[in-house]
């Protein structure tokens, strides 16, 4: 009997993350390249002091824009999903490490000298990509744990169902409860905030100060007229209080105590209804701002990889024909 053989040999664990892929191979290669580099630079001593247009400063600055369109590259690599160059683990792994090695490559490539020119103006780029890429890997580091955990199984849009028909629960339990009751709890919902625009997403809906006053009121009314029938209920009679205590008083007195009973069973399941809805609004409001947050970044460093592409062009291009 044959056995099949393994498709993919594994060479590291499945929940590793891309910081540590392969035993922190590329970590490891971009350590070397910053002490071969920083070694070359304290060894070479050029009659004008260090700078760009030095052999080593060629060198490093060839050495820095290959890594730049290489790194560039990730964003093509990752919507190839049978490409044979590798993982996107992989990838991402030395899209980091390489990346963080350029700020010792370019800052040596430059020789420390800075100026109001296009020189600079790309190596301020480089810079603001690679600032903006570390907020990119500490957030891919730890929200997606953060948002298993929020979700415990579940789905944003399960939760969005139910917050619906918790309103429509509510609004059913409220008709039993009288007109005043009934508005309260219509406004309640429509003051409902969900998503947004950018700031919303990130931070949580705005609500305007009247409906948010009037959405926490509700809860208060409830609960004082909540309070009000179980002090009715839990008063003892006295047979003082009336003249006429009679069977038809007494009669009267359970038909009182059933309405509030019920009265009370509604108004701690209206009270349990819009807890369970206000608890659901918070969480998926909680669940969109870790995705934007997730996410938000790429709206900065992908137009400024943009714009440092452009400007290396721009650099190379004064480097050999207007030097």
């Amino acid at each position: 009997m044959r056995t099949a053989a393994p498709s993919k040999r594994i060479d590291e664990p499945i929940h590793s993350g891309f910081l540590q892929y392969a035993g922190y191979r590329w970590a490891k290669l971009a350590i070397l390249l910053c002490a071969l580099s920083i070694a070359a630079y304290l060894w070479h001593d050029p009659v004008d002091g260090p700078n760009g247009g030095t052999w080593l400063g060629y060198t490093l600055g060839t050495l820095g824009a290959v890594l730049i369109l290489w790194l560039t590259w990730l964003g093509v690599r990752k919507r190839r999903y049978h490409s044979r160059l590798g993982s996107v683990k992989g990838w991402t792994s030395a899209h980091v490490y390489l990346g963080l090695a350029l700020v010792v490559i370019a800052t040596l490539h430059c020789g420390f000298q800075f100026g109001w020119n296009i020189h600079t103006a790309a190596y301020a780029l480089m810079m603001a990509v690679i600032a903006s890429g570390l907020y990119g890997v500490v957030v891919y580091t730890r929200l997606p744990s953060a948002i298993t955990r929020l979700r415990d199984g579940s789905q944003r849009e399960a939760w969005i169902d139910e917050v619906f028909e918790l309103n429509a629960q509510a609004i059913r339990i409220a008709d039993l409860l009288g007109p005043e009751v009934h508005r309260k709890i219509v406004r309640s919902a429509e003051n409902i905030r969900i998503g947004g625009g950018l700031r919303a997403q990130l931070y949580g809906p705005k609500t305007p100060k009247t409906a948010a006053d009037a959405d926490a009121g509700i809860t208060e009314f409830l609960t004082e007229r909540l309070d009000a029938v179980k002090a009715r209920l839990t008063k003892g009679f006295d047979p003082n209080a009336t003249a006429q205590n009679t069977v038809m008083f007494m009669a009267g007195q359970l038909v009182a105590a059933g309405k509030d009973e019920k009265e009370a069973q509604r108004l701690q399941q209206l009270l349990d209804v819009l807890s369970r809805r206000n608890a659901l609004i918070a969480r998926i409001n909680r669940d969109i701002a870790l995705h934007a947050r997730l996410q938000v970044w790429l709206l900065i460093h992908v137009p400024l990889s943009f714009g440092l592409l452009a400007a290396l062009v721009a650099h190379i291009v004064s480097v050999f024909f207007y030097w």
